[in-house]
């Protein structure tokens, strides 16, 4: 614990709460209690999460590269393990950009396993530092990342403002607080559906958020890029895309002369530049056309994909590949607590105490992608929504009922309490 706060308790920074929360008559709790990071002097304090340390024992670009690497094949191997359709899809950084906003709250065992999860091996005060490093390179005019973070406006009181402060200024994260009782999750959906340009919709259900629910993150990704090098129509024409033996679908083919070639790990490929320069497509193909391309992505292990990434030569290389579209969502608790993340799911041993005195924990971490890829370019989006929820029974002030399924409903007489009418509503 001590070294948790040595790490805490440095940097200053103030956060503008936005007129908007402003008007919700609410604001984020600035009262040091005996659970909260305080404020020390003139409102100094608040986290350093991303603490200096000598240059000596920080990890290099090479350690940091291998570590978050690891995670997200990790990641992909479980998905795909899991996944019952051909096509699979997710988005690492919004993964990590989410869960790093979470951690931000975290403390102790809670703190190192989300942590050790996400840069295995890598000191918890560069793993911080590496996400939000992350995000600013990333972001450039095809990428666009945007982070919010959505406040039980009953529970606004107990979240501490340092918290907000840290999430807000290094991931800038729009904090948000609102009633959780009516239509909100219309509300999120919309905000993720303008963050990612309309591609990723309803990322959460009515029933994601319930009334022990305090907080929802939000990281929404969205890529579009036209090819380096357009292509013309004699460029694209209709062919067969074999899905396995004797299945078989026709297609539109895009056909270019690239100069990047890969080889190595029993596959070959080629990457095709988008225009901007910043970012390209990879594609890699197994040598051995009878290889199931999920035991293929199974074993592609940080080394053997640095291996294949370092392959790369200069070398002109005709390429053909297919125009497609692909969807994906999944629910990634399972996933991620297999990984090693598990305190932060349990009600009884989360510690998320340097965001809230309440006892939180998250309930899920929903995951949405989806690409395009066509002869004029790529368009990509992703989204990834972390909800908490508070351990306990709910109160009163927050307490719902759906009546979306079949019930029974009756006019009662209100003196004595007999029903003046009874019946069932099946269906409607």
């Amino acid at each position: 614990m001590k070294k948790i706060a040595s790490i805490l308790l440095t940097l200053s920074f103030i956060l503008p709460i936005s007129a908007g929360c402003r008007k919700n008559s609410t604001q984020l709790h600035e009262v040091a209690s005996a659970n909260e990071v305080p404020y020390i002097g003139d409102e100094t304090a608040v986290f350093d999460l991303m603490g200096s340390g000598s240059s000596s024992d920080q990890a290099s670009e090479e350690e940091l590269r291998m570590a978050y690497t690891r995670f997200v094949f990790e990641v992909m191997k479980r998905c795909v393990e899991q996944s019952d359709t051909t096509n699979v899809l997710i988005s690492p950084d919004s993964l990590l950009f989410a869960l790093e906003m979470t951690a931000a709250g975290a403390n102790g065992t809670t703190l190192d396993q989300m942590l050790q999860t996400m840069m295995p091996g890598i000191r918890n005060t560069e793993s911080f530092r590496f996400a939000v490093d992350r995000m600013e390179h990333l972001r450039n005019d095809s990428l666009h990342i945007a982070n919010s973070i959505w406040i039980n406006q009953n529970d606004s009181q107990s979240i501490f403002k340092p918290y907000s402060d840290y999430v807000s200024r290094h991931f800038d994260a729009a904090i948000n607080i609102r009633s959780f009782q009516d239509g909100i999750v219309n509300t999120i959906n919309k905000w993720v559906e303008g963050k990612t340009d309309g591609k990723i919709k309803d990322l959460l259900t009515p029933t994601d958020i319930d009334p022990l629910s305090i907080m929802v993150l939000i990281n929404a990704i969205s890529f579009e890029s036209e090819w380096e090098t357009a292509l013309s129509e004699r460029d694209i024409h209709e062919g067969l895309f074999i899905r396995g033996e004797n299945d078989t679908q026709s297609v539109m083919f895009l056909n270019s002369t690239e100069n990047t070639y890969l080889s190595g790990n029993d596959a070959t490929g080629f990457i095709k530049p988008y225009k901007d320069g910043k970012f390209g497509f990879m594609a890699l193909l197994p040598e051995d056309s009878n290889t199931d391309i999920s035991s293929f992505i199974s074993s592609l292990t940080p080394e053997k994909y640095w291996e294949i990434w370092n392959s790369r030569i200069s070398s002109e290389v005709r390429v053909m590949f297919p125009e497609f579209s692909t969807d994906y969502r999944i629910e990634l608790p399972d996933v991620l607590q297999d990984m090693g993340m598990v305190a932060p799911f349990d009600p009884a041993s989360a510690d998320f105490s340097l965001m809230t005195p309440d006892k939180v924990y998250i309930k899920n971490v929903i995951h949405q992608t989806h690409i395009e890829v066509s002869r004029e370019g790529t368009t990509a989006a992703a989204a990834t929504a972390v909800i908490m929820n508070k351990y306990g029974e709910p109160s009163i002030h927050t307490r719902s009922v759906c009546c979306n399924r079949p019930f029974v409903y009756a006019i009662v007489d209100m003196e004595t309490g007999i029903p003046v009418f009874l019946g069932t509503c099946a269906s409607v």
